[in-house]
């Protein structure tokens, strides 16, 4: 076949060698992906960013008591943010969500800001957070349902059943159609256990007005949230993924390059033999292949910052809607019920043919340890955005202030 001196030797202590520098990386690298082999349920959920974050805003309720309610100008936000929140069985998140919304706000950001908080309950002395003076100071609306008579009834029948998959998509909609009367071109449903990064509102900001205006017509909506689970390669099973016809592939195109090589150069002839193309194509390449996929595509392919068109994705945490399609999101929503918000979305996608979007790196974490629709605490941990506790607070800092300075012309105090 190939007439070479046999370094077959070195080629095998070198792919050794290659293999257990990969895996050394992964065990300390890839971890957190739970598309991986290197996946590590016990180091994964090791908070880091969002730890340093609620510390961070951990004081911002006490500053509030002394301060007063927000004063709005006369102009209309241009981005209108809503809350539907719920008693939860222990933990009360709503408070920790709206103080990371609104900590290291700008005074500029602040006014281009609706806040709503919608206490959905039948009657709102039931949530706790709802008699936080402080929080009804920090946001622009915090009020129950305003609904007729019948619709009250009719909740409170759902309450009484404990039926949260109806009564949720019926929150989700009030939440929607409050945004929708400020006017504000962009409107964004959070669910109330969640924690934002600094520099979110600018970074969204600048998201929005990224999208051309035939984009703006086909977009659904845009996530701040998303999760490694629900974007890694098509099967997570050896051979999944077609790495064998990969393999093949790359195996006759390397083996073709290296007869080529070896009949026209000495040199090369030197440093590969027989042996050599056997290890890099029969064992390196399929090896290297397979390792590639089942590292995992979020420690692999990680998204590169910015927006990107992404049908794949989990969940509602934090959506952001353009202003026109919110009548018809109302109109879906209303028509089919009940279910999940985010699987319903993602059909109403399908059918109108309407782009989904995500923003990277995510703006938002999912903390929530409880569910009103009973869920494990071991379930929803799962919902988890490993990516946003790597974030660099420091790094964040520098690109807000980097960011306010091109959104808005004037000087904008950091709050």
């Amino acid at each position: 076949m190939l007439s070479c001196s046999r370094p077959w030797l070195r080629s095998i202590v070198l792919f050794v060698t290659l293999v257990a520098s990969f895996c050394v990386y992964g065990h300390y690298n890839f971890y957190r992906d739970p598309g991986s082999i290197f996946f590590d349920e016990h180091r994964a959920f090791q908070r880091q960013y969002s730890t340093y974050r609620q510390a961070e805003i951990a004081g911002f309720s006490d500053v509030r008591q002394d301060t007063h309610a927000i004063s709005r100008t006369k102009k209309t936000a241009s981005i209108c943010a809503s809350f539907p929140s719920v008693k939860r069985q222990g933990s009360q998140y709503l408070p920790i969500a709206v103080a990371s919304a609104l900590q290291g706000l700008s005074d500029c950001e602040r006014q281009d800001l609706f806040l709503n908080i919608l206490i959905a309950h039948t009657n709102t002395t039931e949530h706790p957070s709802s008699s936080l003076k402080w929080l009804a100071d920090s946001v622009d609306s915090l009020h129950g349902y305003e609904v007729s008579n019948q619709q009250l009834e009719h909740l409170q029948e759902l309450e009484l059943n404990k039926d949260f998959s109806t009564k949720a998509v019926f929150d989700y909609i009030h939440a929607l159609s409050d945004c929708y009367e400020t006017q504000a071109d962009w409107i964004i449903i959070f669910e109330d256990d969640i924690l934002l990064a600094d520099g979110w509102f600018a970074k969204t900001k600048q998201a929005v007005l990224s999208f051309s205006e035939e984009a703006k017509d086909d977009l659904l909506f845009m996530r701040l949230f998303n999760q490694e689970r629900s974007t890694g390669w098509g099967s997570r099973e050896v051979g999944g993924n077609h790495e064998f016809s990969i393999s093949i592939s790359i195996s006759l195109v390397v083996f073709a390059i290296l007869t080529f090589l070896c009949k026209r150069s000495r040199i090369v002839r030197k440093l590969v033999d027989d042996g050599t193309v056997f290890v890099v194509c029969i064992l390196a390449i399929p090896t290297f292949v397979v390792l590639f996929f089942q590292a995992g595509k979020a420690s692999m392919l990680p998204p590169h910052p910015g927006v990107r068109k992404e049908r794949f994705g989990c969940c509602a945490q934090g959506l952001v809607f353009p202003r026109a399609k919110a009548p018809r999101v109302v109109e879906y929503l209303n028509a089919k019920q009940s279910g999940q918000i985010d699987l319903m979305l993602d059909d109403l996608a399908r059918e109108d043919k309407l782009d989904r979007y995500a923003l990277y790196p995510v703006q938002v974490q999912h903390i929530g340890q409880s569910s009103v629709r009973g869920t494990t605490a071991h379930e929803a941990q799962a919902i988890w955005s490993m990516t946003f506790e790597d974030l660099d607070p420091k790094a964040l800092r520098m690109s807000h202030a980097k960011m306010l300075k091109d959104l808005y012309p004037s000087e904008c105090a950091i709050g």
